[in-house]
């Protein structure tokens, strides 16, 4: 654990993107891609970061609502009855092709991936 923080230690391919990116590019805005491990693994989902520090995850019959906050250049997450404690940080990357990874290893886009 890293300053109470759990954080995935896989690299994000891509240029990696600061904090100031992901809020400039990542705020408001549908992230969806399909998972390959994990509760979801294999599932389309989006994910909206709010401005206001909440998340919700929806797809595949699924809506899960959370919190999130930075930490360096990592978002963190977790689910809204989870302590502090048992949030999960994630890096982004930018890949050339429009298209996004964090260090989890999801690809995913802005919007609805064609």
């Amino acid at each position: 654990m890293l300053s109470a923080c759990r954080e995935s230690t896989q690299p994000s391919a891509g240029a990696p993107l600061t904090a100031d990116d992901f809020y400039r590019e990542l705020i408001d805005v549908p992230l969806c891609g399909t998972p390959t491990t994990g509760e979801v693994a294999g599932k389309a989902m989006c994910t909206i970061h709010f401005a206001d520090g909440t998340a919700t995850l929806a797809g595949a019959g699924i809506i899960a609502r959370g919190l999130w906050e930075v930490e360096g250049d990592t978002i963190c997450r977790r689910d809204i009855r989870d302590r502090a404690d048992q949030r999960r940080c994630v890096r982004y990357g930018r890949l050339p092709n429009g298209h996004y990874r964090n260090s989890d290893g999801v690809e995913f886009c802005v919007g609805p991936c064609p």
